[in-house]
């Protein structure tokens, strides 16, 4: 059996197919398992022990676009799945033409074969994806997600928060995430810098900014406004920066990809949503809570997420960060047994 899983973007959507993948894989151990995405996916699938192949949409080029659509039918799929179920990515399913192919229902139904209902209340994206996927899933739903890097990936942060350990004496390594590609999806720069001073004064904590390509003078700038003493995150990877992340002890984040990056090596974190549906896009565990605001604005106040730090860090037990989830680590001999 050959099957396709179509999930384009974005990070963050692509980090919680992840466990539908390693379910597909768990309960169909000899399929050919591809999954479709746009570049951006390959900080996620690349090395996954799980897939057969990770196909990658092409950018631009007309040629190009057309030898792409006609190896998606040469490849003669027996099921396509569409997590998406846009305009793309349905016609990407008509493309593969699978005697299978599945989605959600939308106006975009036709393209499938077989729909399956969205459910009117909010269910954590990972959740809900195993449900798409019918009978080609098990029973049990594993939502962990797989993010799996090498030791050397975890150098850096190793290193930066050891430094850091030793320069103040403090074990209480908190990760901040300012940062969103959408502006109504950003908690206020002035509730990020009193927060921070908050931190660093009442729980003696270690305070690193986190911040990505284009992120830097946004995130330094909120840096430079506090009033005690924070630090700006080293310049990594996308799998390096899951290795940071992984030493700290708490991450508070807008809902963005290293929201889901922290709940993929279990950092214990809290996620502030405004106008997102916070319990779609986190787990809401003891490790993983999130904060919504009632008036689907970013308008929480400080004095909510520091009582929510208190709540996490009295109810959840902190480690020193040893939680490296290695390629090692992932038991791929238990779905794939010809390996």
């Amino acid at each position: 059996m050959k099957i396709l899983l179509i999930q384009l973007r974005q990070l963050g959507d692509i980090l919680l197919t992840t466990p539908a993948i390693r379910s597909v894989r768990k309960r169909h151990p000899e399929c050919t398992l591809h999954v479709l995405t746009h570049s951006m996916g390959k900080l996620i699938l690349a090395d996954n022990p799980f897939l057969d192949e990770h196909i990658v949409l092409p950018s631009k080029g007309l040629s190009e676009n057309l030898n792409f659509l006609r190896r998606l039918r040469k490849e003669r799929y027996d099921i396509c799945v569409d997590f998406m179920c846009n305009p793309r990515s349905s016609f990407l399913s008509i493309v593969t033409q699978a005697p299978r192919r599945i989605g959600f229902e939308t106006r975009r139904s036709l393209a499938y074969t077989e729909c399956v209902p969205r459910l009117s209340g909010s269910d954590y994206i990972a959740i809900e994806k195993f449900r798409i996927l019918k009978d080609l899933t098990t029973t049990e739903q594993d939502i962990r997600l797989d993010l799996p890097f090498a030791k050397k990936d975890s150098e850096i942060g190793r290193k930066f928060v050891h430094d850091l350990v030793s320069e103040t004496g403090s074990t209480f390594v908190v990760c901040l995430s300012p940062t969103h590609r959408r502006d109504d999806r950003k908690w206020p720069p002035g509730h990020w810098v009193t927060m921070a001073d908050h931190l660093a004064l009442s729980f003696n904590a270690i305070v690193v900014w986190l911040w990505g390509p284009g992120e830097l003078e946004e995130v330094k700038a909120l840096q430079e406004r506090t009033k005690l003493k924070t630090y700006l995150a080293p310049k990594t990877s996308f799998r390096e920066l899951a290795g940071l992340i992984a030493q700290c002890q708490l991450f508070i984040g807008n809902s963005n990809g290293p929201s889901h990056v922290s709940v993929a090596v279990n950092t214990p974190s809290i996620q502030l949503h405004g106008p997102t549906d916070a319990p779609s896009w986190c787990p809401n565990t003891p490790r993983h809570r999130f904060i919504q605001s009632p008036s689907r604005q970013m308008d929480m106040d400080v004095s909510t997420v520091i009582n929510m730090v208190e709540k996490v860090r009295s109810e959840t037990p902190f480690e020193s960060a040893s939680r490296f989830q290695i390629f090692e680590s992932l038991n791929v001999s238990e779905f794939r047994p010809q390996l």
